[in-house]
């Protein structure tokens, strides 16, 4: 019998892949905890199965059913399955405040967790903090690895575009910022490093970011990895991350911050978490100017630190 069902209603602020792993994670580091015994009810349709691959579920280990809307509103028999689950799991883990509102709908009364804001739990960070710590071994296989799918040259900067959406988060913004940041280098050391832009295919203006980058002949600084939503697969082979709007990437911000990579974000985004950071680069605000004047102080002073290394 099912001991404990973790329960993911497709979430709106955050990637379904990033949420699951927090889960996953979760099960993993409970050192008592008998993987078999728990399960996951899942909402969301095909993107919430694909996501669930990704972060090593097996079929067998989930139930999947489509988003929780419409349907299940007027047919109580949609949600027989999902109850029938619950009512036989010993405790039930919501994850999101969809899947907590679904759990009350049944009157759920062994409820043990409800995750509401990731980027703000005590809980996320220390898982995430914990499997960062668990890929440390494999960090410099693993960084060569993405800069070669890149063809990045270990010289070059890397700066990954994060944000728990990633069609929320704007490319050409972080294109113009990398852009001038890469000028600005160039102007001062003429044979510095070059810098180059990871993100979304799917990021906000992507397609106008890309076009920018072949008008003015930077073809190459954009590199393009799906594998960015999901932020811990991509950050061992980065330099260091932007946000221009860190509000839409709580979650991701966490996960650079375990890996030790830096955050450049805007200094007058008045957010909680960002004081935390240890591992910050202010900018003075989310201007393409401000984030390529900040991009290029932090990538002076590295290169200065290698070359006295």
């Amino acid at each position: 019998m099912t001991r404990v069902l973790h329960v993911i209603d497709q979430p709106g602020q955050v990637p379904e892949a990033a949420v699951l792993k927090l889960s996953v994670d979760s099960v993993r580091l409970e050192a008592a905890s008998n993987p078999d015994q728990h399960a996951w009810l899942l909402f969301g349709g095909q993107a919430m199965r694909d996501a669930a691959h990704v972060v090593g579920l097996r079929d067998g280990q989930f139930l999947l059913l489509p988003k929780p809307v419409g349907v299940y509103r007027w047919l109580s028999a949609a949600l027989a399955k999902p109850k029938e689950l619950m009512d036989q799991a010993h405790r039930v883990v919501c994850w999101t405040s969809g899947a907590a509102q679904i759990a009350s709908r049944f009157g759920c009364a062994h409820v043990v967790r409800r995750v509401d804001d990731a980027s703000l739990s005590p809980f996320a960070r220390r898982i995430i903090a914990k499997a960062n710590a668990d890929l440390a071994a494999s960090q410099t296989v693993l960084r060569d690895r993405l800069r070669g799918q890149w063809d990045a040259e270990e010289q070059t900067f890397v700066v990954a575009l994060l944000g728990d959406r990633f069609d929320a988060v704007d490319a050409l913004v972080a294109l113009i910022a990398v852009i001038s940041a890469h000028e600005s280098l160039v102007a001062s050391q003429p044979d510095c490093a070059e810098v180059r832009l990871l993100c979304h295919p799917l990021a906000k203006r992507r397609a106008d970011a890309a076009r920018l980058g072949e008008l003015l002949s930077f073809d190459r600084i954009m590199v393009q990895d799906a594998q960015v939503a999901m932020p811990w697969s991509v950050l061992p082979g980065c330099d260091i991350a932007l946000t221009p709007n860190p509000s839409e990437a709580g979650l991701s911000i966490l996960w650079a911050q375990a890996a030790g990579v830096p955050v450049l974000v805007p200094g007058d985004r008045r957010l909680a978490m960002l004081d935390e950071l240890e591992h910050r680069v202010a900018a003075r605000s989310s201007a393409p100017k401000d984030l390529a004047d900040a991009l290029a102080n932090w990538a002076q002073s590295r290169t200065v630190v290698s070359a006295n290394a």
